[in-house]
């Protein structure tokens, strides 16, 4: 009967009981109320996110209504370029956006692009339902809203439960919709079930075991204690009062609580970091909160942010404002190539620390060491933050550093998904700037920068050249070729001018086939010669765009100079319009270079 009395256990007994009680309530929440929570919690957040997408891509269309409205281009290739921009945008991979009209008719569809213009209101799926039809009727009743039906997979023919989000756009009549597959849904579910249990049924052992472990532990230095005291008590002469440590265990129980109330700060401070990050305007910004983190939190005080662009494989410095090349440790042509550094080749960490002269770009190797931290993102390197270390024998700050950049380690995690979410918005953006068919820089890209370039030029005393460009008899192409034909031929000529220019300069797509180039601190009277560069190019090339003989085209060309030719840049595109129409009105396929005689003798040749 004595063992039916809690206080009469021995410590280790009641350690095990109350383990044993704590892991059964902790399995009968995480199967009864925490595992059904997080699936729910699952299903919504997919929906979130989807809803979140829809609208980003709503915006997008907003934008070019908004472009047909205030009259920079027409309301057809205002929805025109609207649905390309619409029809390029994927994410998790093969997921992708629709749009249709409230007839309803399909206006695009990237996977079943044999449905566009067709009327669906007859179309049924498996189950009867007429989702187009209901797709208008919720747009028409709420605006926006959830709509259940089946639907095939990219690249499968047999429908599966999805649940879609759309939203009108009510000056086109358009809805705007991208959905998530539930099956998909169901196997993240199960996964996280599975996982779930597995885990909870994991620390049910872990901590039963830990709770035996801990408690021998405990009696065995308390049956220490009781000895000592024993001994003392007895009156023996020759007591090692050093057992006494046994006590002292407390004070290591009382360490440990001390770290592990540290490990919990740093999660805070992580945890915190990452929400103020998320409020941050824009990547710049929270390239420099992660820079002054190293700095102010974990003492690293040498530390540089390079940012990488995978498609042009280049890199360049973010982190601190205002770098140079000459700030850099390494060598500048990594900036050049991204593939020299190696951590951004590897995607693992690179420290000289543990393998002397690791990477042959460092170039401080006698006086520092580094360390070199890849950002990743699904794969990929976006990034590479570079720490420069003082060299330290000190092994009790060896240590402490170590795990700073461990910390460090965490807080490029925690920034992580915050910078690929404000990426993606960037290139969202990005991609309003770029004309799509050349992906060249589009007229609202020069509206918006061309203010910051004058202003630096004036103040370098240079000049800004225009070249004006117009495709001579482009007409005959789309007439006899196709507009299929007319599109590859401006690639190839946006290209063309691209070559014939410097990196620095400006190419834009001005409207048709129309390009304006913008020549960046030159001296009076360079443009000219750069013009007939570029006039000379197009002329010499064969241009093979069918099937057919190569075709030969020629080019128009009007060129003045900012400031030199009037005090506004928009001015000065004036003349070097003015300019062009005198090319093609001489003949075209030459240069005509401003000059205030020029007006009044504009004329507008067809081409």
């Amino acid at each position: 009967m004595r063992w039916l009395r809690f206080s009469h256990w021995n410590i280790l007994a009641k350690i095990l009981f109350i383990s044993l009680l704590s892991v059964s309530a902790l399995l009968a929440a995480a199967f009864l109320y925490f595992i059904p929570s997080i699936q729910e919690r699952i299903v919504q957040e997919k929906k979130a996110d989807v809803q979140h997408l829809v609208e980003v891509a709503h915006s997008l269309i907003s934008f070019y209504h908004s472009e047909a409205k205030k009259g920079h281009i027409e309301e057809d290739r205002a929805k025109a370029m609207a649905i390309a921009a619409v029809k390029q945008l994927r994410y998790r991979e093969k997921e992708y956006f629709w749009i249709n009209d409230m007839k309803p008719a399909m206006v695009m569809h990237p996977n079943f692009p044999e449905l566009e213009g067709k009327t669906l209101d007859e179309y049924t799926d498996p189950n009867g339902k007429h989702l187009f039809l209901e797709f208008v009727n919720v747009v028409t009743c709420k605006g926006q809203g959830f709509v259940d039906y089946a639907w095939p997979k990219p690249g499968e023919k047999n429908p599966t439960p999805k649940v879609s989000f759309v939203k009108g756009f009510a000056p086109w009549e358009w809805i705007i919709g991208s959905g998530i597959y539930m099956d998909d849904v169901r196997a993240d579910i199960h996964e996280l079930r599975v996982f779930s249990m597995g885990g909870v049924v994991l620390f049910a052992l872990f901590t039963l075991a830990l709770a035996l472990l801990v408690g021998r532990g405990i009696t065995l230095r308390l049956g220490r204690v009781i000895q000592g005291l024993k001994e003392i008590a007895s009156g023996q002469g020759n007591v090692d009062l050093h057992k006494r440590i046994a006590i002292t265990s407390i004070d290591e129980i009382g360490a440990l609580s001390h770290e592990f109330n540290g490990l919990m700060e740093s999660i805070a401070r992580l945890t915190h970091f990452k929400k103020v990050i998320e409020e941050d305007d824009s990547l710049e910004d929270v390239y420099a909160r992660l820079g002054e983190t190293f700095k102010e939190t974990l003492s690293l005080d040498h530390c540089l942010i390079f940012e990488a662009d995978v498609m042009n494989h280049t890199m360049r410095a973010v982190y601190p404002p205002g770098v140079v090349e000459s700030d850099m440790l390494c060598d500048g042509e990594v900036l050049a190539n991204c593939e020299l550094c190696k951590a951004k080749k590897t995607g693992h960490g690179i420290a000289s620390i543990d393998f002397p002269r690791v990477c042959r770009q460092f170039l401080n190797y006698e006086t520092q060491d580094h360390v070199c931290l890849p950002m990743s993102i699904g794969g990929g390197t976006v990034g590479v933050v570079q720490f420069a270390l003082p060299r330290e024998e000190d092994p009790e700050k060896r240590r402490a550093r170590s795990e700073n950049l461990t910390k460090a380690e965490q807080y490029i995690k925690e920034a992580l998904p915050v910078i690929e979410s404000k990426r993606l918005m960037e290139t969202l953006r990005e991609s309003a700037l770029r004309d799509p068919l050349t992906g060249l820089h589009n007229r609202r890209f020069l509206q918006e920068c061309i203010d910051n370039i004058c202003f630096g030029v004036q103040r370098r005393n240079k000049s800004l050249g225009i070249l004006m460009c117009d495709m001579d008899h482009f007409k005959k192409v789309n007439d006899s070729l196709g507009h299929g034909a007319g599109d590859a031929l401006l690639k190839l000529v946006a290209e063309l001018i691209r070559d014939n220019v410097r990196a620095a300069d400006l190419v834009i797509r001005f409207g048709g086939e129309e390009f304006l180039v913008v020549l960046v601190d030159i001296d009076p009277g360079e443009s000219v010669p750069i013009a007939e560069k570029v006039l000379r190019s197009v002329e010499a090339y064969e241009f093979r765009i069918t099937r057919g003989p190569p075709l030969r085209k020629t080019i128009s060309i009007g060129v003045s100079e900012f400031p030199g030719d009037a005090e506004q840049f928009w001015n000065t595109v004036k003349c070097a319009d003015a300019a062009l129409y005198y090319s093609k009105a001489s003949g075209r396929n030459r240069v005509t270079r401003y000059n205030p005689s020029l007006v009044g003798k504009e004329s507008t040749p067809p081409g």
